[in-house]
C-alpha cells in the first residue's frame, strides 16, 4: 500500500488545470514515464502521477529513497521542484523559502550528533558562514533583494493583511511585479516627523509627509521669506538683520551688506591665519527665531534629498551594498535628531 502525506503534498506546487491535462493525456498516451519516488512507502514525488494512474486503473511504477529524517525528505522534495517545474518567480521564492527552517534544523540535528542531511554551517567554516538567504536566491534563481521582499508579502498576507493578500494574488496573476507588490504594503514613513502615515492622512503632492507636517514646513518657509524683506521693501541683511539700502550689497550677494560680508571675510582669515587666536571681533548675530527656522528648514530640506535619493533607488530596483544602506540609515537618524534638537 502507498501512503500519501498531506504536509509532503502541501510542500508541491498545485498544477494548473491545463498542466494536469497535459500530464493526463501523457500518461494514457505514453505511460508514467516517471517512476513515483516514495519513503517509508509514502510519496514524497509524483502525487499527480500516483492519481492518474488510480482513475485510469494503470500501474505506477514506483522507487524507494531513503533518509535520515522526515525534515532531510521534506528538503529533497522541495529542491526537486525547482528542476521539474517551470515556476513563475515569485512561487520559487516562495518554495525557496519553506526551506530556510528545515535548513536550520537540519544545521541543529546535525550538530547535535545526528548523521545525514544538510549543514548549513559546519565547525570549519566558523570564519565564513554561509548566509541563508543568499543560498535561497541561488536555488530560487532569484536575489537576495527578491527574497526578502517575497518573503514580507508572506508573512503580511498570512497575517491577513489584506492589501498584502491582494498584491500576492495580483503578483501570481502577472498584474504587478513583486517589487511594486512589496511597495504597497509597506507603511510609508513620513519624512518630517519620521512615524508612519495612516491612509489618507497623506499630503496630496507629497506622499511620504502628513498633512500638518506638510503644512507646518510651507509655514516655516512662508515666515521665512516674508522675514526677508522690511515693510519699505528693502530686504533685509542675513547677517546683522539690518534693511540694505540701494548699493550696499554686491550683485552676486545680494543678501548680504557689504561691511557685514567684508567682517566675515577678515574673521575668517584671522582664524585660518592663527587658529589659536580667539574671536574678538564684533559678534554678527541676528533673530534667534529666524535662525531656528533656518537651521530647521535647512536640516529638514537635506533629509527630505536623503529620502528622494532612497526612494528612486527603490523604484528603480537598484541594490544598494550594506555599509551604503547603513550610512544612509545613519545619516537619516542624525537629521532627524537635528530636527528634534531645533525644535526643542
Amino acid at each position: 500500500m502507498i501512503a500519501i502525506d498531506s504536509e509532503f503534498q502541501s510542500l508541491i506546487p498545485p498544477l494548473s488545470e491545463d498542466e494536469y491535462e497535459r500530464l493526463e493525456k501523457s500518461i494514457l498516451a505514453e505511460g508514467v514515464r516517471d517512476p513515483i519516488i516514495t519513503w517509508n512507502g509514502t510519496i514524497i514525488d509524483g502525487h499527480n502521477r500516483y492519481n492518474i494512474c488510480e482513475e485510469h486503473g494503470i500501474e505506477c511504477p514506483q522507487v524507494e529513497r531513503q533518509f535520515e529524517s522526515r525534515d532531510a525528505a521534506k528538503i529533497w522534495i522541495i529542491e526537486n521542484q525547482f528542476g521539474r517545474r517551470n515556476l513563475s518567480k515569485y512561487d520559487r521564492s516562495v518554495l525557496a523559502l519553506q526551506l530556510e527552517p528545515l535548513y536550520a534544523a537540519e544545521a541543529r540535528r546535525r550538530q547535535q550528533g545526528g548523521q545525514g542531511g544538510i549543514l548549513l554551517r559546519q565547525k570549519s567554516d566558523e570564519a565564513t558562514p554561509i548566509r541563508t538567504d543568499e543560498q535561497l536566491a541561488k536555488l530560487a534563481g532569484t536575489s537576495r533583494d527578491t527574497i526578502r521582499k517575497v518573503k514580507v508579502i508572506e508573512q503580511e498576507a498570512e497575517s491577513g493583511n489584506r492589501t498584502a493578500v491582494a498584491a500576492r494574488e495580483a503578483v501570481r496573476s502577472g498584474e504587478k511585479s513583486i517589487h511594486r507588490a512589496y511597495t504597497e504594503i509597506q507603511p510609508k514613513i513620513c519624512t518630517v516627523c519620521g512615524k508612519p502615515i495612516e491612509d489618507g492622512d497623506a499630503y496630496e503632492r507629497d506622499q511620504f509627509k502628513h498633512k500638518s507636517c506638510a503644512n507646518r514646513v510651507h509655514e516655516l518657509h512662508r515666515t521665512r521669506n516674508a522675514g526677508r524683506f522690511a515693510e519699505d521693501g528693502r530686504r533685509i541683511c542675513s547677517i546683522c538683520g539690518e534693511p540694505i539700502d540701494e548699493g550696499d550689497a554686491y550683485d552676486y550677494e545680494p543678501q548680504f551688506h557689504k561691511r557685514c560680508r567684508t567682517k566675515q571675510h577678515v574673521i575668517a582669515q584671522r582664524k585660518y591665519r592663527n587658529p589659536t587666536i580667539g574671536d574678538t571681533s564684533e559678534v554678527l548675530t541676528h533673530d534667534k527665531a529666524e535662525l531656528r527656522d533656518s537651521l530647521l528648514l535647512v536640516v529638514q530640506d537635506m533629509g527630505d534629498t536623503l529620502q528622494a535619493t532612497i526612494n528612486r533607488y527603490v523604484t528603480m530596483d537598484v541594490k544598494l551594498r550594506q555599509e551604503e544602506q547603513a550610512r544612509i540609515t545613519k545619516a537619516l537618524g542624525a537629521l532627524t535628531k537635528a530636527v528634534e534638537g531645533i525644535r526643542e
